[in-house]
């Protein structure tokens, strides 16, 4: 078993767990002879796919398997659904739920003459492995990139299945959806679909990784009236203009790619570059404002630094929704749970929601106290999802200190086993399918907002 601990349950299950089966029946079947015909037969096609696809689904999860099977001839088929070797269904689709464990789900399609069949393996995962804990915010969220810099277009159904796991599984009623310069229309296509999911707050964010700052400003002028055509539909749409512009633009901190840029102000004392941030970011917000009030004319919101959100975000003004901070708890430069919530809770001066925008483990030993900023830091320590979980744990008991508006989990979604993420993906940087649950998945999902 993949978890300490679900070996007795899988017991238990294994007993009870098949009991929506059917008993064996041939009653619906045909017993074929071979007959001398005239007519050529062609044999049917069996395939079929099911949902939840791309992670794993639980116990307590209904499993959809629907049908795509055909026959060239257009013959009458008959179907037989089998799971670990007993019948369970004659229906044309089927749906169900499975114990913890391995199983085989087959799939059997009859024409008046021939049988083809179809067979897969699914492998289903715990529902929890902790207590249930309150998560006292209005908004518990997940931010998730609908395409980094370098990726591949994502599909759509993943973003749909990826959407679905975070409002209902993981119980957030809140979401970040972010992309990088390519992929604007699939960020406008998400928004649409999260619309229908039933989230009460959808942050829609572009990232326009290693832009110099001017062009920037242009980009997200010009994105802003895509973001109105679905804004006007829906009122839980909420205009990200971007997201720690000191490191995402080009040209303000020292560094050709946004890990340089990172690496450097991590490096070298801030007087070193904060003073550019400072002569640069306010002169870009007044600027984002007044493209905003033209091209948009709803209220927006931003991620940002510490500093940035300290000192230079213009947060008074009356466009922004809410106060958007990614304040992480790394307790080496002075980042504990005390100064967190200052941070947090001192920014509710403004008089507007405040919320965590960004904040998050890596997946390895010691990530918590030694930040990874390419593969290289990653592979330092060996794997470990405790770290992670146990940083959710601490943070998620901070919050409930703080009492902020909101907080976001840095992102559901990170093609490196040792990266942010909340799943192992079998196919990065996408969902598998089979990709599974990391404990931090289990943690946050464990903490339920009230």
């Amino acid at each position: 078993m993949k978890y300490a601990g679900a070996t007795a349950a899988v017991v238990g299950a294994s007993a009870v767990g098949l009991d929506y089966l059917l008993k064996p029946e041939t009653s619906n079947l045909h017993q074929v002879t071979a007959t001398t015909t005239s007519k050529f037969n062609s044999p049917p096609m069996a395939q079929f796919d099911y949902k939840p696809k791309y992670l794993d689904p639980t116990d307590q999860e209904t499993i959809q398997f629907k049908n795509l099977s055909t026959d060239p001839d257009g013959d009458p088929l008959t179907y037989r659904w089998l799971v670990d070797n007993r019948a369970a269904s004659t229906e044309r689709d089927f749906s169900v739920r499975l114990p913890i464990g391995q199983h085989t789900v087959e799939l059997e399609v009859l024409d008046p003459l021939t049988k083809r069949t179809k067979a897969q393996a699914v492998t289903v995962e715990p529902d929890q492995l902790y207590p249930a804990k309150p998560l006292r915010v209005k908004y518990k969220g997940m931010r998730m990139t609908v395409g980094w810099k370098g990726m591949n277009h994502t599909p759509t159904d993943i973003t749909d299945e990826k959407l679905d796991i975070i409002h209902n599984e993981l119980g957030c009623n809140a979401v970040y959806i972010f992309g990088n310069t390519e992929f604007e229309d699939d960020l406008i296509e998400a928004g649409r679909l999260a619309t229908q999911k039933g989230f009460d707050r959808i942050y829609v964010a572009p990232m326009y990784l290693d832009v110099p700052i001017d062009q920037t400003v242009e980009n997200i002028g010009k994105f802003a009236k895509k973001v109105k055509s679905i804004r006007e539909t829906s009122d839980k749409i909420v205009f990200m203009v971007g997201h720690e512009f000191s490191f995402d633009a080009y040209g303000i901190v020292p560094g050709e790619t946004y890990p340089d840029r990172l690496r450097y102000s991590y490096d070298h004392p801030t007087e070193d570059w904060l003073p550019k941030v400072q002569s640069i970011i306010p002169d870009a917000f007044r600027r984002i404002i007044a493209l905003c009030n033209e091209n948009y004319g709803y209220h927006i919101t931003y991620a940002a630094t510490v500093w940035e959100a300290e000192d230079f975000v213009p947060w008074s003004d009356p466009i922004f929704e809410s106060v958007g901070t990614d304040a992480y708890i790394f307790e080496p430069n002075g980042g504990t749970e005390n100064w967190a919530i200052r941070h947090l809770t001192g920014l509710k001066r403004y008089g507007k929601p405040v919320n965590s925008t960004e904040w998050g483990c890596l997946t390895y030993k010691r990530a918590s106290l030694e930040w990874g900023f390419t593969d290289s830091d990653l592979a330092k320590y060996p794997y470990d999802e405790d770290e992670q979980a146990n940083y959710i744990q601490q943070y998620c008991n901070m919050l409930n200190r703080a009492d902020i508006s909101g907080a976001f989990y840095t992102q559901i979604d990170d093609e490196r086993l040792r990266g942010y993420g909340l799943y192992k993906a079998t196919n990065p940087p996408y969902f598998g399918p089979g990709s599974s649950r990391k404990k931090g998945f289990y943690m946050y999902k464990s903490y339920q907002r009230t």
